[in-house]
């Protein structure tokens, strides 16, 4: 069984919290370093939550959720879209807008809580449905935070559908071989948008 690795890095912005990515193992076995606090790669999703910060306005500066819609509320601004942006280009998006209303605003916006990235495990696991990839979480880490497997869980093996660009691949594993650690390099990082089956 051939199973392709992929190299996948995202940055995340946490106020008063170590940086934390999600990353594919490389050819040689080894975890490339994860992205810098203020990585600008980091793309805002639904449920994150965010601190803005208008300077010298308290009455302006909140922390607000993406709401499923992909927008945030604010005074005077009311919707904003944010997913799909990076907490820059959110910023510089409110402080161009509050140029109606204040002379020279100035804005910052920091990912708070990271609620959007996330995998989804069905099958036979105990718990099945999202797990949030907060920092990085590997297969059997993922099937952990599911619960387990059930008694009738592994058996069947594990498929991963796992997005590539506009198309989708199927990695198909052995849950016995992962387990007994004769394959350890089938213990993948898990990705955003991953669903794993268990059978």
């Amino acid at each position: 069984m051939v199973v392709k690795r992929m190299t996948v890095g995202i940055g995340l912005m946490l106020a008063l919290a170590p940086a934390s990515g999600l990353a594919q193992e490389t050819g040689g076995g080894t975890m490339p370093p994860a992205p810098a606090v203020g990585d600008e790669t980091f793309r805002i999703g639904v449920e994150d939550i965010l601190a803005i910060s208008v300077w010298r306005d308290p009455d302006l500066t909140r922390e607000v959720p993406v709401r499923p819609d992909g927008r945030i509320s604010l005074p005077l601004l009311q919707d904003i879209d944010a997913a799909g942006r990076t907490p820059k280009e959110l910023a510089q998006e409110i402080q161009r807008r509050l140029k109606e209303y204040l002379s020279s605003p100035s804005v910052t916006v920091i990912v708070r809580e990271v609620n959007s990235l996330k995998a989804y495990l069905t099958g036979e696991v105990v718990r099945p449905g999202p797990i949030h990839l907060r920092s990085q979480v590997r297969l059997l880490q993922g099937i952990a935070l599911a619960g387990g497997l059930t008694p009738f869980g592994g058996r069947g093996g594990i498929i991963i559908y796992r997005k590539t660009g506009q198309s989708e691949k199927v990695i198909e594993l052995s849950y016995k071989d992962l387990l007994s650690g004769r394959k350890p390099e089938d213990n993948l990082m898990l990705e955003p948008g991953d669903t794993v089956v268990v059978r």
